[in-house]
């Protein structure tokens, strides 16, 4: 029913559309409608904060909480869309799945910010938190589709500006080819109920113009993944991402990274963002939990 459902509501719509920045400008604003007529739990606590300089907000969730412990959280919407106030109704469950505060940032989108502003974006809030005197072992990072992206883009710049590595990392629906050069692009293009891969392009296009996307920044699948921290990466098998999830998995695990690749039968792109509805979903972020718990406390005893 919900494949369904997004065939019509969403696929339809995005493979009629041409990709540009008015599009994106009326994107933007139906989805703020969206974000407005979200309800949260009543002990959902969320705090504005500049984290860097960059826009950002604190959302905790109730029950248990394990001290100092922080999800850095990067969102969706293809470099073009998205925002913290969008996602809160995803943020706060992993906030209580993984024990912890979940940090979401409102980085810059393009077309009016491209490449790399999301990217410094994300490096000055991961910054701001080892200012704050959190420990790299009590970080962890996250992200979905374009988050996705962004999230093994900042374990690049992390490692090269020798910054502490996070205790671990989650993916969901990662983003990670903006080359379009997955088998899955092709294969799947019927079989997803949501995205049209054809549109894939003019979205790299809005958000690295004229770049190489072949860049390691701008398609992390092509990354040197040596002293990554270990991953967890959730993706539905009729995506037309499947094959940006499974090869970056493959080159990590070839570098000697700790992979945990779960590949969902006919789930939709980022389908734990629906767990409400979507009973896989909820299992899918029960683990992600137990994700995060594991490798903080297995950080710790790193020395």
């Amino acid at each position: 029913m919900v494949n369904g459902f997004l065939r019509l509501a969403v696929k339809r719509r995005l493979a009629a559309q041409t990709l540009d920045a008015g599009q994106v400008t009326a994107t933007r604003s139906r989805l703020a409608r969206m974000a407005a007529r979200n309800r949260l739990p009543p002990d959902v606590i969320i705090e504005p904060v500049a984290a860097g300089g960059v826009g950002a907000e604190w959302v905790s969730a109730p029950g248990l909480r394990v001290p100092g412990k922080t999800l850095l959280y990067l969102h969706g919407g293809g470099y073009t869309v998205g925002n913290p106030e969008l996602y809160r109704i995803f943020t706060w469950r992993l906030a209580e799945a993984g024990c912890c505060r979940v940090l979401a940032i409102d980085y810059r989108l393009a077309p009016e910010h491209p490449y790399p502003a999301a990217v410094d974006d994300a490096v000055a809030a991961y910054r701001w938190l080892l200012e704050q005197g959190h420990d790299g072992h009590d970080l962890a990072v996250a992200g979905d589709s374009a988050g996705g992206n962004l999230t093994l883009v900042l374990l690049q710049r992390l490692r090269e500006e020798g910054l502490p590595m996070p205790a671990s990392a989650l993916c969901f629906s990662p983003w990670t080819d903006l080359t379009g050069s997955g088998a899955s692009v092709i294969l799947n293009a019927r079989r997803d109920p949501m995205l049209p891969g054809h549109r894939l392009r003019d979205a790299a296009d809005l958000y690295a113009p004229g770049a190489d996307h072949r860049d390691p920044l701008i398609s992390p699948l092509f990354a040197d993944y040596r002293d990554f921290p270990p991953l967890s990466i959730h993706v539905g098998s009729t995506e037309v991402l499947l094959d940006d999830s499974i090869r970056v998995a493959d080159r990590a695990r070839s570098a000697g990274v700790s992979v945990d690749l779960k590949v969902w039968p006919s789930q939709p792109h980022v389908f734990p963002v629906l767990a409400r509805v979507i009973p896989e979903g909820r299992t899918a972020l029960a683990m992600s939990g137990r994700h995060l718990l594991a490798h903080w406390l297995m950080a710790r005893r790193r020395p």
